[in-house]
């Protein structure tokens, strides 16, 4: 994920190479990742940080932890765990356009996570589904030519993230886990 054309001048992270207490404490963070990964750093990330901005590469479908357990939901129709976290979405994110940028559009992997839809509402934190030109000396550049000034980026993917991916319309899914630029969601 950091193969990113560009030079940034600021700290880049791994999300496996920080330990969210007080490493943020003020900064401008941007997470890079699918809305998986995302939903498990941004939490602990938008506690510590001044502004959070979240580029989602890809769409996921977040689940709370409540309704099923994480082995019941490896197994369970896709269409169960889809309306769960249609549910889920609707009842935490009350604004439709954002909500509408959160809903994937076909194959999509599955997290698990209670906070997430909350952290991202919050005033200081904002989702970008715009795809990256570039990293800028100060930032991300989205192709829209909008520079997001960050002081510290951090590249997550979704490899333990995932619990199952499921297809779209009852399909089988095309791949087990997907990390894509396919698919995003923005105005012009």
């Amino acid at each position: 994920m950091s193969a990113l054309p560009g030079t940034f001048d600021g700290r880049i992270a791994h999300h496996l190479d920080f330990h969210p207490r007080g490493e943020f404490t003020g900064e401008r963070v941007a997470i890079i990742g699918s809305g998986a990964a995302a939903a498990r750093l941004l939490p602990g990330i938008a506690a510590e940080a001044a502004r959070v901005t979240v580029f989602q590469t890809e769409a996921a479908w977040i689940v709370p932890r409540a309704p099923l357990p994480a082995g019941a939901l490896r197994h369970a129709p896709d269409r169960l765990v889809r309306l769960i976290a249609r549910a889920n979405l609707r009842i935490q994110v009350r604004d439709s356009w954002m909500r509408y940028r959160l809903t994937p559009d076909g194959d999509a992997g599955v997290a698990v996570h209670d906070s997430y839809y909350r952290t991202l509402r919050q005033p200081h934190c904002r989702l970008v589904t715009w795809p990256i030109a570039r990293l800028a000396p100060l930032g991300v550049r989205t192709v829209d030519g909008i520079e997001h000034r960050v002081d510290t980026i951090v590249f997550a993917d979704d490899t333990h993230h995932v619990v199952r991916t499921i297809g779209r319309g009852g399909h089988l899914p095309a791949t087990a886990a997907r990390v894509g630029a396919a698919g995003r969601k923005e105005s012009a």
